[in-house]
């Protein structure tokens, strides 16, 4: 009897082992809010990858290399029109700060492409969780 039951259990534990239970990829935001607070709110949860599949590719990319190994250590992601400010009118450049895989800050400026390096603008950090689960 001990030896049915041993083989009953066996196989039923071993039918578990053929499901496919994956975990999803998917990302926990699928588009950006306008507004800049909530914007920078939640572009922290998204890896540089996530916010280039939502906005696309950037207007501009400016990298900071290292001058020893050339591996890119920052880099600043420009986009156009895509953020508000608290009045409802659009900041025309909106700069996206990475620093090591991750994103630090962001920064929305009042200018165009060929003075964003002469403007300051309003500077956000940006918080990462500690953990999403």
């Amino acid at each position: 009897m001990k030896k049915l039951i041993f083989l009953f259990l066996l196989f039923s534990f071993s039918s578990f082992a053929d499901e496919d239970i994956s975990i999803s990829e998917a990302p926990l935001v699928d588009e950006l809010p306008v507004n800049e607070l909530e914007f920078v709110e939640t572009i922290g949860l998204l890896t540089p990858d996530e916010v280039e599949k939502i906005l696309g590719e950037p207007k501009k990319i400016v990298n900071i290399t290292l001058q020893s190994s050339k591996e890119v250590i920052a880099s600043s992601w420009y986009y156009e029109n895509i953020n508000t400010d608290h009045s409802g009118n659009y900041y025309p450049i909106t700069e996206i700060d990475i620093v090591d895989g991750y994103i630090e800050s962001v920064v929305f400026l009042n200018s165009n492409m060929d003075e964003i390096d002469r403007v300051e603008g309003q500077k956000y950090d940006v918080k990462r969780p500690e953990k999403v689960f």
